[in-house]
């Protein structure tokens, strides 16, 4: 366990890494040619300067889930690249990538990405590259080598956690559920306009029902903390933000501190408080704490803490908040858990 100011320091770098994970890419691996050394952003190969020029307008969907086709060089190459079924190499016109961009594509997704046409992110200067430039990118593409570079699977990879696994993983943890936030007690309060209970931080996509069209959430900021924490939006064609940066950090400080209060205060929830009580301190029941705080420790990080991670979270976090309360200090560590970056990310 770290320090107040070592968390900070180590959310930063999580912050860092991630942010930059886009630029970076995956230059390891594929292509010939290596960015030098201090140019991080140039791309390995051709088929990289591809890569990161669609990523402003591709990424957003497809950096993780079941088609990461822009978290890497090898990813894209493998994926999409050489697949026939989106690039047919040296036919732009019958590779259904130029149709997805085009906005012509058959079946459900017609258009990629969807909402805004690609010609007009290009006009926009979201994007660089041009229909033209694609289509001239798949006429003139290489031949593929003979085994295509594959993500390792003894490489380290990691990610932050996307919002919307932020808002379920965090009710399953610290045993909430939709009725903490919400009234719920009509049977159709689904269809009208549901009461959201004051002060408890609801966080909810804007296109999750209930209130899928907006007429329904009394409370919008419930939306605009969820795409503080980089949530997306399709209803409003607002893309997932895979990156940390302030925002995300100030939501999830604030959201850590209202949850876990809600925790602690959930009548017979024993997520937080599972082997302790209010009643027991450090002085008291000295043997209650430290239970219960391994116990947290292993639940909200998924392994058992080091003696020594152990020994600063209770003398660095717990004891100086038990000395205002019991319940502040349980409501801190547990925040303060939820800020490192263990949790934080995959």
């Amino acid at each position: 366990m770290r320090t107040l100011s070592s968390f900070l320091g180590a959310v930063a770098l999580v912050a860092l890494s991630l942010n930059l994970g886009a630029c970076f890419g995956d230059v390891s691996q594929g292509g010939d040619d290596k960015p030098d050394a201090g140019d991080s952003c140039a791309a390995a190969s051709d088929n990289d300067a591809v890569r990161l020029a669609l990523a402003p307008a591709c990424e957003g969907c497809h950096v993780n889930g079941n088609k990461p086709f822009f978290a890497s060089l090898a990813a894209f190459e493998s994926g999409l690249v050489y697949d026939e079924r989106f690039v047919k190499r040296g036919d732009p016109e019958g590779s259904l990538l130029i149709k997805m961009l085009k906005g012509v594509a058959p079946g459900s997704y017609a258009q990629m990405p969807p909402g805004q046409p690609y010609e007009q992110l290009v006009a926009s200067g979201r994007v660089t590259m041009t229909i033209a430039q694609v289509e001239a990118w798949i006429r003139d593409l290489k031949a593929p080598p003979v085994q295509l570079d594959t993500p390792s699977p003894v490489e380290f990879k990691v990610r932050r956690l996307a919002a919307d696994e932020m808002v379920v993983s965090l009710m399953d943890q610290l045993g909430l559920a939709l009725e903490d936030f919400v009234s719920t007690s009509d049977p159709h309060w689904r269809d009208q306009a549901y009461v959201v209970n004051w002060n408890k931080f609801f966080v909810w996509p804007g296109d999750w029902a209930p209130g899928i069209s907006g007429q329904y959430v009394s409370d919008p900021r419930s939306v605009e903390r969820f795409e503080a924490l980089g949530g997306g939006n399709s209803l409003e064609y607002r893309k997932k933000d895979p990156s940390f940066g302030p925002s995300a950090g100030q939501a999830l400080v604030q959201m850590s501190q209202a949850w876990c209060g809600r925790a602690v205060d959930k009548p017979n929830n024993k997520a937080v408080l599972r082997f302790a009580t209010l009643a027991d301190t450090s002085t008291k029941s000295p043997d209650a704490v430290q239970k219960n705080l391994r116990n947290l420790y292993l639940r909200m990080l998924g392994q058992p803490p080091a003696d020594a991670e152990l020994k600063e979270l209770y003398e660095q976090v717990y004891l100086p908040l038990e000395a205002q309360s019991t319940r502040l200090a349980w409501v801190g560590t547990c925040a303060a858990l939820i800020r490192h970056p263990l949790w934080i990310t995959y």
